[in-house]
Order: C-alpha cells, then structure tokens, then sequence
C-alpha cells in the first residue's frame, strides 16, 4: 500500500481547496451552476475519505445581459450591481475502497438567474486509477459518473473522462477533459457534449502554491457555435496547505511516516470570462478535509 503522507502531500500541493468548514461559511455566497470549476487528480489511496466543498462567485453574465438590455431597452443600466450574480454549492463525499478504485456523490444546489435557490443534481461517480504517478511523471485515471437531474424538464447526464498528471519537480499539470452526454425525454442536445478543466501549479514553499488554471464547455459538439458562443474562462490560482509540506516529489525519508489524520486544504482563485458566454469575473473556492 502506498504511503498515507505521500498521497495527502501530492493532494494537497495541487488540487484540493477550501474546507468543508470554510463552505459552510460561504453558502450564503453566489455562485456558479455547475461544477466547472473541479480539477480532479488521478491518484487513489485505499481507505482514504474526503469530504469536499466547491462553489464560485460570479458577477457580469455578459449574454444574460445583452439578451435583457435587448428586452427592456438598456434597463439593466439602472439595475443594481449584483443583479446578475449566479450561484451553486457543491458537497461530494469520495471513498477509496481499494488502491485503484474511488467511489464518490456529489449534491449540487445553484439558484438560476430567473429560478429559486435548490438541489439541481445528484451525481454519482467512479474512477480507476490506472497509472499511478510516484514523484515525477504520468499519471492517469478513468472516470464514469451519472447525474441525476433534480429539476423538472431538466435531463440526466452521464459522463466519461481520462483524466491525467504530468509531474517535474515542483511542477504538477493536471487535465480533465471530460465528454458528455444528456439522457431520456429531456434531453436538448443532438451529440456528445465536451468540458474541460487544466492546471499548471507551482510549490513555492512548505505551505503555499500557485497556478493557473482554464475551464470550458460546448453543451453540443454537433453544434457548437463560433468560440464566443462557448463558455471559457482562465485564471490563478492560490492553494495553502496548513499542515503539511508542498512538494511534486516525495521525499522517501517522510514517506516513512505512518498513520491517518485529518487534513486540511484551501484553495481561492479567480477566472476571468473570455468568452460572452461566460461570466466576465469568477471568484472560486474549493476545500477538502481528509482522513
């Protein structure tokens, strides 16, 4: 079996963001519909559990508002700023139940523009870690997972991804490309759809890091639109490790450390729309508590 601290270190140099505490505080906040704003990692270590908190703020809907102004004849001028803000909150709770199998759900709640704040999907996922990344090097997993629509006239989705690490020293590049697809009677696309999320982070001491990171989306790649009809965004990011050492490499001296405890790990960043489609500012947090 894989060393404990090894695996806690690469997560927390990386990918994982804002505690399940620090979530809470900021439910109140808004924040995107979708969880667009996940970077996944490869790496599974068996009986680890992870609870996980992710949301975003988003402020200036530039298609929202261009669709309104056209409405209301540049009404949106006098509205108050905050009008256009768009939120949702994500809670996923993740098992590893063997060193290359990881079971996880996910609850996601977001409140529309023109809709009340509620549960939006229920979405259930497995992934197989099928190149285990030591140090530097390749890592690559396999990911399925359905989303359970929670909203009438809304459809299911399934998704299949590869997701892969490429590590150099205190460098980590991290891809998720994932392809979609709507399911049954309410489903509006025509084909597969596409999303996708990268990060290049850089460990800059013991507890903090940096990178940046890029996220997008074409609902249907049978009919995708020009690119400014798409949403893309890209942005950096800060990730702070409280407890442990940031590092791309293990050091095999610490590996030798044994037992579990409870991690903690924040990330905050901000992505910026390029796209009309997308919001033109984004402030995100992603958090995790480990055992």
């Amino acid at each position: 079996m894989r060393d404990q601290l090894t695996s806690r270190r690469r997560r927390a140099s990386f990918g994982a963001a804002c505690a399940i505490t620090t979530g809470a505080i900021l439910v109140g906040l808004p924040t995107p519909a979708s969880a667009e704003f996940e970077i996944q990692e490869t790496q599974v270590e068996k009986g680890e559990i992870e609870f996980e908190y992710r949301g975003a703020v988003h402020w200036g809907l530039k298609a929202e508002e261009a669709a309104e102004e056209d409405e209301q004849g540049g009404a949106l001028e006098e509205q108050e700023e905050g009008e256009f803000l768009k939120q949702s909150h994500d809670f996923e709770f993740q098992w590893s139940f063997t060193d290359r199998w990881m079971l996880s759900t996910a609850l996601s709640a977001d409140e529309p523009l023109d809709q009340d704040f509620d549960l939006s999907t229920v979405e259930v996922e497995i992934q197989y870690e099928v190149i285990e990344r030591e140090g530097n090097g390749l890592g690559l997993a396999f990911i399925g997972a359905y989303g359970f629509a929670t909203r009438s006239g809304e459809a299911d989705e399934t998704e299949f991804a590869p997701f892969f690490e490429l590590a150099s020293g205190k460098f980590l590049f991290t891809g998720n490309p994932i392809f979609t697809a709507q399911v049954g009677d309410n489903r509006t696309t025509d084909s597969l759809g596409f999303e996708y999320g990268w990060r290049g982070a850089y460990s800059l001491s013991g507890r903090w890091g940096i990178g940046v990171e890029m996220f997008g989306e074409i609902e249907d790649l049978s009919n995708a639109g020009s690119f400014n009809d798409q949403t893309h965004s890209i942005g950096p990011t800060l990730f702070y490790h409280p407890g442990g050492v940031l590092e791309a490499v293990e050091d095999e001296e610490e590996d030798k450390a044994g037992g579990r405890h409870v991690e903690f790990f924040l990330n905050v960043g901000v992505q910026f729309g390029i796209t009309d489609a997308t919001s033109e500012t984004a402030l995100k947090f992603q958090g995790t508590l480990e055992f």
